[in-house]
């Protein structure tokens, strides 16, 4: 019999022990389901599935077809989920003049991609539209997220990631997330509200690599997106390494039947030996997913780790696309003439002060440091690498649009043009205002006056950007050119 003075702790275990048990009964923790016969595309074809959410699947047909428009969010925390919030803003108010009446920026979007704090703005815009304004504020920017997080590490009924193995920290996240902003949705969801896409992007853990939420990366795994929440992806994209445990999906490869994206089979060998080769290194990377044996779970975490732009899912899409001058013609991209990728960054700025003294602080400020360096010089490669992508795409559209005539629905076929435009925080003009954004801490809870200070930056950034307007200034189609003299003159512009 237990000593008397033991008992008050044994109550306490007991407690303790039932509240875990009922926090393990009641969390539930999504997985991927394998794509079904119905689903599944021929052996040989050029994708493994057919519809689903991607890009080709959804309609198109409100908006310009000579224009493809496509926004990345950064990464920052709730900081940057503002930021990129008042971006929104600011091309709702932004006009593109066209043959008939003027259209606003934000509704000819054909993609948003989203990581870590960004994923919140893409995927929320994603579900709710224009009912977003007014309603985001209350929903997430002012909300205390901070106070989840800590009741998860606190709160003894939320223990259940320290003795199930199946659950962790992120998974809780997940359901606060989805209560608090999701509401249930799944991606077939977002699939009924039409363009433009959501890209929630991840960090693969296994390989460093991005992973992003969308059928054609789904496909990979052979797995169906569309019963996946919504919420779960967001928590992927938002976990942070050390704070959260990764979101582990299965990839059902083995259920393939052998399929393999067609792009993927084009790739030739010498390409795939190429070290400086970027489609073969992006080939080398799937045939890792390809092979059932050797990938059998990915583990996702905080997507700044690989991309904290979130640019590189349109540059691998234009690079797929310049790499194949068939699919321009085929799916009908040989249309287009104007490419525009905005990129919203709201990170922060490094802390120069530590150069002046000897102590760096704690363990968590040498994280947020290291990261915050790694971040600053991928940004800089991934501008630069997407730069170079556009102008491949650029040129390979000009040569498929020439192969069909000289003009091309009114304008002259080579009239081309592809542009990355860059919308920072760390891009305002000098002085304490900026200052005072940029020194905002990059977590989940922000003072409600910060957060509408973000907000406002992000709209003004959006609407005072020489390169957009300049961009869309350009925008209007030519007359037809048909002389060489003209042609030339043209492309010497």
């Amino acid at each position: 019999m237990a000593p008397v003075s033991a008992l008050p702790r044994l109550g306490f275990l007991m407690v303790l022990l039932a509240w875990t048990l009922v926090g393990c009964a009641s969390l539930r923790v999504a997985d991927t389901q394998p794509l079904t016969a119905a689903q599944l595309e021929p052996v040989g074809a050029e994708a493994i599935s057919k519809g689903g959410y991607r890009l080709a699947s959804l309609s198109a047909s409100h908006q310009l077809p000579d224009l493809l428009v496509l926004v990345a969010m950064s990464g920052g925390g709730k900081r940057s989920a503002a930021f990129s919030y008042g971006a929104l803003k600011g091309m709702r108010e932004t006009s593109i003049p066209t043959s008939a009446d003027p259209r606003d920026l934000l509704h000819e979007l054909s993609g948003i991609s989203g990581v870590s704090g960004g994923s919140f703005t893409a995927a929320y815009y994603g579900l709710y539209r224009d009912q977003m304004f007014g309603r985001y504020e209350k929903d997430f920017l002012h909300q205390d997220t901070n106070s989840y997080i800590f009741g998860i590490f606190l709160l003894p009924w939320n223990w259940t990631w320290m003795v199930n193995p199946n659950v962790g920290t992120n998974d809780f996240m997940e359901r606060v997330y989805d209560q608090t902003l999701f509401r249930g949705a799944k991606f077939k969801d977002l699939r009924a509200r039409g363009r433009p896409v959501i890209g929630i992007s991840a960090t693969d853990l296994n390989y460093g690599a991005p992973f992003v939420f969308t059928q054609e990366v789904f496909d990979i795994i052979c797995s169906d997106l569309d019963e996946f929440p919504v919420a779960r992806a967001v928590a992927a994209s938002n976990g942070f390494p050390g704070l959260f445990t990764p979101v582990t999906l299965t990839s059902r490869r083995a259920e393939c039947g052998g399929r393999i994206p067609g792009w993927d089979s084009r790739i030739t060998a010498e390409q795939r030996a190429d070290p400086l080769s970027r489609l073969g290194a992006q080939a080398n990377l799937i045939d890792r997913y390809l092979d059932p044996k050797r990938t059998r779970y990915l583990h996702l975490a905080d997507g700044g780790i690989a991309d904290n732009l979130g640019l590189r899912v349109a540059g691998s899409m234009m690079q797929n696309l310049a790499q194949s001058p068939a699919d321009l013609t085929l799916k009908g991209y040989d249309r287009i003439r104007r490419i525009l990728v905005i990129s919203v960054d709201g990170e922060g700025a490094q802390d120069a002060t530590i150069a002046q003294h000897k102590a760096m602080g704690g363990l968590f400020s040498l994280f947020g440091l290291v990261s915050g360096t790694q971040i600053d010089r991928y940004n800089f490669e991934t501008l630069t690498t997407v730069t170079a992508q556009l102008r491949e795409i650029a040129q390979a559209l000009r040569a498929a649009r020439c192969a069909r005539g000289k003009v091309i629905d009114g304008a002259a076929c080579d009239d081309v043009q592809a542009q990355l435009v860059h919308i920072s925080l760390a891009g305002m003009n000098p002085g304490p205002e900026r200052d005072a954004l940029l020194a905002i801490p990059t977590g989940l809870t922000l003072k409600p006056n910060d957060a509408d200070l973000l907000v406002a930056a992000g709209e003004s950034a959006v609407k005072d950007s020489l390169a957009l307007r300049a961009f869309i200034g350009n925008y209007p189609p030519r007359p037809p050119v048909d002389s060489p003299r003209q042609r030339m003159a043209a492309r010497d512009e």
